[in-house]
């Protein structure tokens, strides 16, 4: 009698123990599911559970998708070695600190997260309570703040040397003027030292853009004679280099609205990185083609050897650059014009070699009142 009260009363709290375990691990399941961050139960390297926040973050449609793999199948090649010996850790029941990993979504993309791991009861059972956290938008933000910081220093930067070779500049134009009126004989010199003068100052205005960009000049511009004046002036550069630079216009005398200097500052830094790219020589290729109803599309393509994709990636990143002499302010300059003209600058490369495209809006003041002379135009006929 009294062992059978005994087995009774023993059975009852062995109940009554996994009746609380049960509810506990309840309880955790309902924590972890609801938990803002990515969270797996692991162990050894067999996921055990996923909360909703983790499936969605992994591209999975249901939590049995990514419960089917190990956890190895997520973690990029890269990272292999790092997991075993974070395992180990937290398998002697320490917690690891956030690391860095890439993850590798069901889709096969990569994502940059930070992982911790800490120890937990599963099922009964020693696991791994794996916390994961997307990171993406805050490299971009950190990224984006890192650009802007070079930027200022940029400005800074461009404002003294400008001021610097201005000052002593002023006075130099000054007294060539004064030397100019007593020398009369020799004026051809005079007027080349002046034209390489105002060069300087247009250069000097450029670099000023960087420390506080100035108000742009629009007006109509024919985008045809703009090209055709910089293929002129860059030519030379061109033929010494052992390139042919060719133009093909399919539209016309397109008339855009914008600044005419700062539209050929574009051409001329785009042309010159072209150049610089064939240093065996090659074709440069600019064409223009109608893009849409109200745009034009402006293709400058070379013959170069191109750029492997982590150069293109960081093509107009601020002070980025391949060129020994560079400062990598030139297609970083390029594509904040354009985008002050509402257009968009973007880049291709293989091992034919490299495109730029440059889309711009077309005057539209211009192609209505070319549209009413045509229907008045049709009215005579």
């Amino acid at each position: 009698m009294g062992s059978s009260i005994k087995a009774t009363y023993n059975g009852s709290i062995q109940t009554n123990i996994e009746e609380e375990l049960e509810k506990r691990e309840e309880s955790y399941r309902d924590l972890v599911d609801n938990s803002p961050d990515a969270v797996i139960i692991a162990c050894e390297y067999d996921i055990l559970f996923i909360n909703e926040t983790g499936a969605r973050l992994f591209g999975a449609s249901n939590k049995e998708e990514i419960q089917q793999k190990k956890i190895v199948d997520l973690i990029h090649p890269d990272y292999h070695g790092r997991i075993k010996e974070r395992v180990e850790i937290v398998t002697r029941g320490d917690a690891t600190d956030f690391f860095e990993y890439k993850l590798i979504r069901l889709d096969g993309t990569v994502f940059e997260a930070e992982v911790k791991g800490i120890p937990t009861i599963f099922q009964n059972k020693p696991a791994r309570h794996v916390i994961i956290r997307d990171i993406t938008d805050r490299k971009k933000t950190l990224e984006l703040l890192l650009n802007a910081e070079k930027l200022n220093v940029a400005g800074q930067l461009a404002a003294g040397i400008a001021h610097e070779v201005r000052n002593p500049l002023t006075a130099i134009k000054g007294f060539l003027q004064l030397i100019e009126t007593k020398l009369n004989d020799h004026k051809s010199y005079f007027d080349i030292i002046q034209s390489e003068i105002d060069r300087i100052e247009l250069i000097l205005s450029e670099l000023l853009i960087l420390a506080k960009p100035q108000d742009l000049k629009f007006e109509p511009v024919l985008l045809q004679a703009l090209i055709e004046d910089v293929k002129t002036l860059i030519d030379t550069q061109a033929i010494m280099n052992n390139v042919q630079i060719e133009f093909v216009n399919d539209c016309g005398n397109l008339i855009i609205n914008g600044d005419k200097n700062q539209l050929k500052q574009v051409v001329i830094n785009f042309l010159k990185n072209a150049i610089e790219a064939m240093p065996n020589g090659g074709v440069i290729t600019i064409e223009l083609k109608k893009h849409g109803f109200n745009q034009v599309k402006m293709l400058i393509k070379d013959t170069g050897s191109g750029m492997p994709h982590h150069v293109l990636k960081r093509v107009g990143e601020p002070f980025f650059t391949t060129k020994e002499s560079g400062t990598g302010l030139g297609i970083m300059n390029s594509k904040q014009i354009v985008e002050n003209h509402h257009g968009t600058v973007h880049f291709w490369s293989d091992e034919k070699g490299t495109l730029i495209e440059v889309i711009l809006p077309i005057n539209g003041d211009k192609m209505e009142r070319s549209k009413q002379r045509g229907r008045g135009f049709l009215k005579k006929w």
